[in-house]
């Protein structure tokens, strides 16, 4: 639109703010949901990046990867991280993925009922038994699994309840079908929200509540 028809006010409010505040911020990509998928087996391969197989059968399978992913915060604003996917090793009796992301080093492993994959270990607090981190096996669209969780640190163990809540079962990521988007919740105030997508692992986190 040409200058002279914008009211005086207006032109006025745009010349003060200058041109940051007419540029657009890049909005975050959105996963589109598929309606029709009801449920679904999760496997650990959506984790991982490695390619899907028709198998049901959750086995960790060797990975040695490096992947981004958008990091988006409450406000709405973007960055980027990177995270570093190794495995399996064996770790206290366990067999587990080792992954370091900007601000962690942790080890993930099977739940006991084996309904998710959730840490043992994080460089920021210690050992963990039970947490339901990413879903995997069968699950089915607004589904909501808690589990009993205990953080161990110096100060000594804590118990929390950490939930997964499938929110959309299957999407369309940055042209990629049959991704997951969940949300993760610990009673203690933490609330995030996570995309995979096959052949890529994490693609997306979305930071709603608490610490970084």
């Amino acid at each position: 639109m040409p200058l002279k028809t914008l009211g005086f006010a207006a032109l006025a409010t745009l010349l003060l703010a200058g041109p940051a505040a007419m540029a657009q911020a890049p909005s975050a990509p959105v996963c589109v949901h598929d309606e029709s998928v009801k449920e679904r087996f999760v496997p650990v391969e959506l984790l991982t990046g490695n390619p899907i197989t028709e198998s049901r059968e959750l086995v960790f399978a060797p990975v040695d990867r490096v992947y981004p992913f958008v990091d988006e915060l409450p406000d709405g604003s973007l960055g980027k991280g990177e995270a570093a996917l190794k495995g399996p090793l064996s770790w206290e009796g366990q067999e587990v993925y080792e992954r370091k992301v900007p601000r962690a080093h942790e080890r993930f492993a099977l739940t006991p009922d084996r309904t998710a994959i959730g840490r043992v270990y994080d460089q920021r607090f210690g050992n963990a038994s039970n947490e339901g981190k990413f879903p995997v096996g069968a699950w089915s669209q607004g589904q909501v699994r808690r589990y009993s969780t205990t953080y161990f640190s110096p100060r000594g163990p804590r118990q929390e309840t950490t939930t997964l809540e499938i929110e959309k079962l299957s999407c369309t990521y940055e042209g990629v079908p049959g991704a997951l988007q969940y949300g993760w919740k610990t009673s203690g105030g933490l609330s995030y929200g996570y995309i995979y997508a096959p052949g890529k692992g994490l693609v997306h986190v979305m930071t709603r509540a608490g610490g970084r």
